[in-house]
C-alpha cells in the first residue's frame, strides 16, 4: 500500500510539473507571435515620424520665439526597402494610416503601398479611389492603382472615369484608361 501511494505521489508531482511546463511554454509562445505584427507596426510609425521630422526647420523670429515649419520630404530609399521587404504583412497597418491622421500620413501610407506592389494592395487603394472625401487623394489612389495587376486594378478605374464626382478625377481616370 505505501509502495501503490508513493507511486501514485510521484506521477502527481510529474503531472502537475509537466502541465507547469506545457503552459509555460505557451505562455512563451504567445508574445511571440504577436510580436512580429508588432514590431511592424512600431517600425513604421518610427519611419513615418522619421520621414515627417525631415522636413522640419526651426525658425526663430524677431520675438526670439520658435516656431516650427514643416515641408514634406520623400521617404528615404531605405525606409521604402524597409517597408517594402515587410510585404503584405505592412499593408493592414499602412492601411489603417489611410483612415486616419494628416494628409501627409495618408500620402505616405500610399506611398509605401505603392512599393511593396501586388495583389494585397488594391483593395486599400481601391478604398481610398473610391471613397476618399479629397478628389487630390482619389486621384493620386488611381495613379498607383494603374501601376498595380491592371486586371484588378481596371474595375475601379473605369469606375472613377464614368462616376466620380470630381471632373478632374473622370479625366485622369478616362487618361489612365486611354494610356494603357
Amino acid at each position: 500500500m505505501k509502495v501503490l501511494k508513493s507511486v501514485a505521489i510521484t506521477w502527481s508531482i510529474t503531472i502537475v510539473f509537466a502541465a507547469g511546463l506545457v503552459v509555460r511554454h505557451s505562455d512563451a509562445q504567445t508574445p511571440s507571435a504577436k510580436t512580429t505584427k508588432d514590431i511592424i507596426r512600431v517600425r513604421i510609425a518610427i519611419i513615418f515620424q522619421e520621414t515627417f521630422k525631415q522636413g522640419e526647420t526651426q525658425i526663430e523670429l524677431s520675438d526670439h520665439s520658435v516656431v516650427t515649419a514643416r515641408t514634406f520630404l520623400p521617404p528615404t530609399n531605405e525606409h521604402v526597402e524597409e517597408i517594402r521587404r515587410y510585404g503584405a504583412d505592412a499593408v493592414p497597418i499602412l492601411s489603417d494610416y489611410l483612415d486616419r491622421g494628416t494628409g501627409w500620413e495618408k500620402y505616405l501610407a500610399m506611398r509605401f503601398l505603392d512599393s511593396i506592389g501586388g495583389k494585397s494592395i488594391i483593395d486599400p487603394l481601391r478604398r481610398v479611389a473610391l471613397h476618399d472625401p479629397s478628389p487630390d487623394f482619389r486621384a493620386r489612389a488611381l495613379l498607383w492603382l494603374k501601376a498595380a495587376r491592371w486586371d484588378l486594378a481596371a474595375p475601379t478605374i473605369r469606375h472613377a472615369a464614368m462616376k466620380d464626382s470630381s471632373p478632374e478625377v473622370r479625366k485622369q481616370a478616362q487618361e489612365i484608361l486611354r494610356r494603357h
